[in-house]
């Protein structure tokens, strides 16, 4: 049998699809674009300042861009099979778990790694600039725009192996994104301010995809040399983590079980919760059937 046949099988699609080109070639239009119209206002500010700005610029689209197209991407990749109808007969095949997850994962991340491909280089025009940025500031944050774009596909994807609505699936994953790049570190700041520390403590930013980033810089580099491998460690980490726990819960989540009593029963105080007993559900169901 073929090692990864769906990851075969989508390459090869892809590369039929004329979208698959011009969408790469547009992210580096956009980029260049982008870099121009700052390159023309900022024209007055000396060249240091003028590379500075626009290498966090360049270099922050790309990563937010990493981070958010996960949930855009891969999120209902899975879920929309269950739907379908169609994962079980996936797995009456030979395929394993991993193959199915990694071949979707290929499938809907596809675009977004041509895209973010076709900027990196973009992202080294501030180097000519002679503005003091390094090679091996540009490689860092490369690796963090890198990184944060594994991570996001890996969790939504993750999300969607466990998610049967597409809409709910989106939102979990852009909330467990949001939850590890913002939720942790805003954790951690509470923390400080009540333990009246003088620092938040640092194991609460080191999951977060900002933090990795702003340490990829130069200054911040040379005194958390180790805090910054650290960080994109970690975040590399929890990206394999949820490929593994994708792979493992797509078997056994397309299957339609009836509810447990404990779900029913917490239906139950929703719906009473929501519109009271069974004279408000009444009163609720008379209102919409006469509203014109």
């Amino acid at each position: 049998m073929t090692f990864l046949p769906i990851v075969a099988r989508e390459l090869r699609l892809a590369s039929r699809r004329r979208a698959t080109y011009w969408l790469r070639s547009g992210a580096a239009l956009l980029v260049m674009v982008i870099g121009t119209w700052f390159f023309l206002i900022l024209r007055g500010e000396s060249p240091k300042q003028l590379a500075m700005i626009l290498f966090c610029v360049l270099t922050g689209g790309a990563v937010l861009f990493s981070a958010i197209s996960g949930p855009r991407s891969t999120a209902d990749c899975i879920s929309e099979e269950k739907r379908d109808g169609t994962l079980g007969l996936l797995f009456l095949t030979d395929l394993k778990g991993y193959d199915v997850v990694i071949g979707k994962l290929v499938a809907g991340s596809l675009n977004s790694i041509y895209c973010i491909i076709a900027v990196l280089p973009m992202m080294a025009i501030p180097l000519l600039l002679g503005g003091g940025i390094t090679l091996a500031e540009y490689v860092r944050t490369s690796l963090v725009a890198i990184n944060a774009l594994f991570f996001s596909l890996t969790v939504s994807i993750w999300v969607s192996s466990l998610s049967h609505s597409a809409q709910r699936a989106g939102t979990l994953s852009a909330l467990l994104i949001l939850f590890f790049a913002a939720g942790l570190p805003a954790l951690g700041a509470l923390i400080a301010v009540v333990a009246k520390a003088r620092a938040v403590n640092r194991l609460f930013l080191s999951p977060s995809l900002g933090f990795s980033y702003y340490l990829a810089f130069d200054a911040p580099y040379r005194s958390s040399k180790p805090w910054c491998w650290g960080s994109m460690a970690i975040v590399d980490g929890s990206s394999w983590l949820s490929l593994v726990l994708a792979s493992l819960s797509a078997p056994r989540s397309w299957q339609d079980r009836p509810k447990g009593e404990n779900a029913l029963r917490w239906r139950e105080r929703w719906r009473v919760w929501s519109y009271g007993g069974v004279a408000g559900r009444i009163h609720a169901v008379a209102r919409r059937l006469a509203t014109p």
